[in-house]
């Protein structure tokens, strides 16, 4: 339980999903979950499955020594799959591999906070909202289409990035 002490590297999961984006050379959303995949499997042993888990869990990652397998539940809505793969694909790149992680989008534990702002700037990078902001795209529904995202989660981010406020 001393992880749960621990704060979130939220920068440093911010920052990773960034490095990820250059490295595939994403410049541009929607961010295509694919062509991520295919990238990271150039570098390590990594299966996705879908698979229907029940309405209780989203998706799960299991690492076994060098080879990582992300389980996502195909009964969801393909935002809430691609936001799941992200978070596990978090997981995996920030170090979270010791156990097994089934996304909470509500837990307050460090790793699981890391993976989801991992997720939000991999799907929704902050310097192309902030373009697109700047640039007079304010409404939610269209950022959402743009970045293939849901509505809720665009609401989410350009509140978490303050770009935003409760008002």
């Amino acid at each position: 339980m001393e992880e749960q002490n621990n704060k979130p590297r939220i920068g440093f999961a911010r920052q990773t999903a960034r490095k990820l984006l250059a490295d595939v050379g994403i410049k541009n959303p929607p961010v295509l979950i694919g062509d991520v995949i295919g990238y990271i499997k150039k570098e390590k042993d990594l299966s996705i499955y879908p698979w229907s888990f029940g309405n209780n869990t989203d998706g799960i990652q299991i690492t076994e020594g060098e080879k990582a397998t992300i389980g996502y539940n195909q009964t969801q809505h393909p935002h809430r799959q691609r936001f799941t793969v992200a978070h596990e694909i978090g997981h995996l790149l920030l170090g979270h591999t010791g156990k097994n992680f089934i996304l909470d989008l509500n837990s307050k534990k460090p790793e699981e906070i890391e993976a989801n702002q991992f997720a939000a700037e991999l799907l929704m990078p902050l310097e192309m909202l902030k373009k697109d902001f700047q640039n007079g795209k304010k409404n939610a529904k269209d950022i959402a289409k743009t970045y293939n995202v849901s509505e809720e989660a665009v609401w989410w981010r350009l509140y978490d990035c303050k770009l935003i406020t409760k008002n």
